[in-house]
């Protein structure tokens, strides 16, 4: 290996990030150590408060922080399909409604939002729920001429 090859080794070795130290044995015993300067590792600029909304877009302060409404609420094509069923099956009683799907869910009257609430509460789940109990309840309506209300 002559010295031009030495020279090469050296400037691969300073370009390459992650390698640092480099010992390279020529022929019989002549040996090259090879140790790379690294600059200390650069501290961090200190961020003003002003700068902080500039730079984390979306993120609030707890002082400003307003809880975002749950991406899981419910169409409102089906509030308005469930509320719907409400209606027609209860004939403006909702209460018995209520109680009818807290019996066919195996629930406690407590545990079924009412429906005066759907259009701000309703999730997804609720409304998968929900729909599946009023549309059988209301096939059997239809059949029978009667049903919770």
């Amino acid at each position: 290996m002559d010295i031009t090859e030495v020279i090469e080794l050296m400037s691969m070795v300073d370009s390459m990030e992650n390698i640092e130290e480099v010992t390279v044995t020529l022929g019989d015993n002549p040996c090259v150590y090879i140790k790379k300067r690294t600059a200390a590792p650069a501290q961090a600029a200190k961020i003003t408060e002003s700068e902080l909304p500039q730079l984390v877009s979306g993120f609030e302060t707890a002082q400003t922080f307003a809880p975002q409404a749950s991406n899981n609420l419910a169409t409102p094509g089906q509030v308005k399909y469930g509320l719907d069923l409400v209606n027609k099956i209860g004939n403006g009683n909702t209460v018995s409604v209520v109680n009818g799907l807290a019996h066919a869910l195996e629930s406690t009257v407590e545990d079924i939002l009412s429906p005066d609430d759907w259009p701000t509460q309703m999730t997804r789940d609720h409304a998968s729920l929900y729909i599946d109990v009023l549309e059988v309840q209301y096939k059997k309506m239809q059949k029978q001429k009667g049903a919770w209300g």
